[in-house]
């Protein structure tokens, strides 16, 4: 009885967010003022991060960094491990907090140095921004993570923090090179994306993945040792909440993605229902095990 009731009760609440998800999913009127309608149906289904451990970047990705000087990954991912981080500057939704938080994780790593035990990465997934905005965010970061006046500075980060834009063609290239699966909508340029951070070995292996808008010094610091050995780490196998959240990137507002839930509520009614059914069958077993030892008696 309690596990019919709990039955039913996954699937009234499979019902109600089925019927939520067809009214958030519903296509935007292009009538709206850009930042105020919901992100378009075709976006949810393509963002996430697909984790493509053992894999290498390919050196020939163009960008340009924060001096406006051209550059290769090959150049840039050969030294040391690299923390990649793919956002675009403009956004006010979760790669502020993604880019808040890094300077969180590498001002934590106290005795490991960005220039020495790796080389952090940020390339701007929007073609439309400049050298000179990278330039500003990095400066940000490095104000933040070297502290104030020269008693404060790391040794290192200017050589081991770049901020990079580039074309279309590299950004997406780069992009599905470590299956970072964003989305551009092409009535307004609005960009949605996942959250995560990828670690690359000196040879350019995907060795690590952190599937989060947050991220903590320890694990960090063993991943970019592993990848520093080239050896490759295991899944992040973390819920992947952060991609159940669309964030529009004028105004920096989240709203759930309900097709996840969708899915998580199916996966427990099946357990469920296979839980019932092993119930069911040990009674009927039970049961038949009972007439039987009865008739003999």
């Amino acid at each position: 009885m309690r596990l019919a009731r709990l039955m039913c009760g996954i699937g009234l609440f499979s019902a109600l967010v089925v019927n939520a998800s067809a009214q958030f999913y519903s296509p935007p009127s292009r009538d709206l003022q850009p930042g105020s309608d919901r992100i378009p149906a075709a976006a949810p289904s393509t963002i996430r991060i697909d984790q493509r451990l053992n894999s290498v970047v390919s050196p020939d990705w163009t960008f340009t960094d924060h001096e406006g000087k051209t550059v290769t990954t090959g150049e840039l991912m050969n030294k040391r491990p690299t923390l990649l981080l793919m956002i675009f500057y403009k956004c006010t939704g979760v790669c502020a907090t993604e880019l808040e938080n890094v300077k969180k994780l590498i001002r934590g790593m106290k005795k490991d140095n960005a220039g020495e035990l790796y080389d952090l990465v940020v390339v701007s997934i929007d073609p439309t921004e400049t050298p000179d905005l990278a330039k500003a965010k990095r400066q940000e970061l490095l104000d933040d993570y070297n502290g104030k006046g020269d008693a404060g500075k790391r040794k290192g980060a200017e050589s081991g923090i770049h901020y990079l834009v580039g074309d279309e063609k590299n950004i997406e290239g780069l992009a599905d090179n470590i299956g970072f699966r964003y989305y551009r909508d092409p009535a307004n340029n609005r960009i949605t994306h996942p959250a995560g951070l990828t670690v690359v070995s000196p040879n350019r292996r995907i060795t690590r993945y952190f599937i989060s808008d947050s991220f903590e010094a320890e694990p960090t610091i063993l991943a970019l040792k592993d990848a520093r050995d080239e050896k490759v780490g295991s899944k992040d196998d973390r819920p992947f909440f952060l991609a159940c959240v669309n964030v529009d990137p004028l105004t920096g507002q989240r709203s759930l993605n309900i097709m996840n839930i969708v899915r998580t509520a199916g996966v427990a009614t099946v357990l469920v229902l296979a839980c019932w059914i092993v119930s069911m069958n040990r009674a009927t077993k039970k049961q038949m095990m009972t007439k039987f030892k009865d008739g003999q008696d």
